[in-house]
Parts: structure tokens; C-alpha cells; sequence
């Protein structure tokens, strides 16, 4: 478009050009991309810090790690955890991110050798979807309501002997009816 004015006794011309832009949009790097965050842990136990977090998916050279908002880390290992909650971030090389969060929580020292106990004796049976006799240990406050059942089957085999195919130890028995004694409480 030309317009000419004029006022003067000269003339000035002015030329409006009108451009079009046009905006590329570039793919989003993260569509699609979601992680399934999968870990290990274990609960902090009397008054250490000592509770940890593992990753174990994803895992690679281009992938780093985070606990809160915190500096983020090729290691997949988190160590010197106080109990608490902690949201887990995983990063790849284009940033895209996913969380999770987890607890670690404050276990006593009688607890943790009863529960490590339960772990590996009583797993096969009452652990998971496994509920032998009605009884499932997959979570503490199962563990704790039925400390009582667990002592007299595990400690005087009342009316019979557990873990099936033979007793504990007289060690192991003991750590048992330490808790037990003590409250039987998580803290305990």
C-alpha cells in the first residue's frame, strides 16, 4: 500500500509492508515419556539415620536422580536417610521427569530384628497375596496386632511349630520374645 501526502511543498512517500509470520511448533521432547519408578528401602531403625532408597528402574547412563527438590545425581543410591517422606524424582538427558514418593519410617531395634525375621521365614506364607491360616505380614500394623499369635507359634509352638519345617533358633526365638516383652510395638 503507497500513500502520498501533501501538506508541504514536498512530497514524502511511506510504504507499509506487511509480513506474515509463521510459528513452527517443535514436538514436545517428553511427550509420551512416563516413568514407573521402581525401589527398595529400608526403614530407619532407633535413633540413626540409616535408612536408604534404591532405585531399580529406570536405570541407565542418561538417567539421574533426585530426592525432593534436591541436586540431582547419576547414583541410584540414597543413603543416611532420616525417617520421613520423601518424594523421588527421576530425570533422563532431555529433562523430562517423573515422581513417586515413599516414607521411611522409624523402626526400634526389636521391631526390625522381628520383621527381618518375618521376612525370611514367613514369606513364602504369609507375605504378598500369600494368607496361609488368614494371616498376611506384608504390612507392620498386621505384624504388631498379631504379635502374640506370632510369639506362640514361633516361640512355644502352640499348638504347633512356625515357620513350617522346622523351629527357630533359640536365638531368633528370643529376639522375638524381646519385643514381645518390650511392647511390641514398631518403636520397640
Amino acid at each position: 500500500m503507497r500513500k502520498q501526502f501533501s501538506r508541504l511543498p514536498f512530497y514524502i512517500s511511506i510504504t507499509l509492508i506487511f509480513l506474515s509470520c509463521k510459528k513452527t511448533d517443535t514436538p514436545d521432547p517428553c511427550a509420551g515419556v512416563n516413568y514407573t519408578i521402581d525401589f527398595n528401602k529400608s526403614e530407619s531403625v532407633g535413633t540413626s539415620n540409616n535408612g536408604t532408597i534404591t532405585i531399580t528402574y529406570p536405570q541407565g547412563d542418561t538417567i539421574q536422580y533426585s530426592l525432593y527438590s534436591g541436586a540431582f545425581q547419576a547414583s541410584r543410591f540414597f543413603t543416611n536417610l532420616a525417617p520421613g517422606s520423601y518424594i523421588i524424582t527421576v530425570k533422563n538427558q532431555k529433562g523430562c521427569s517423573d515422581t513417586t514418593g515413599t516414607t521411611i519410617l522409624n523402626y526400634g531395634p526389636k521391631y526390625a530384628l522381628v520383621k527381618q525375621l518375618i521376612t525370611g521365614y514367613c514369606g513364602p506364607c504369609h507375605l504378598g497375596t500369600s494368607m496361609e491360616g488368614g494371616m498376611n505380614f506384608e504390612t507392620d500394623a498386621n505384624i504388631v496386632i498379631n504379635k502374640e499369635r506370632i510369639r506362640v507359634r514361633t516361640v512355644t509352638g502352640t499348638p504347633s511349630f512356625m515357620p513350617q519345617g522346622g523351629q527357630l533358633t533359640a536365638i531368633d526365638k528370643q529376639k522375638i520374645t524381646d519385643w514381645v516383652n518390650a511392647g511390641g510395638r514398631t518403636s520397640d
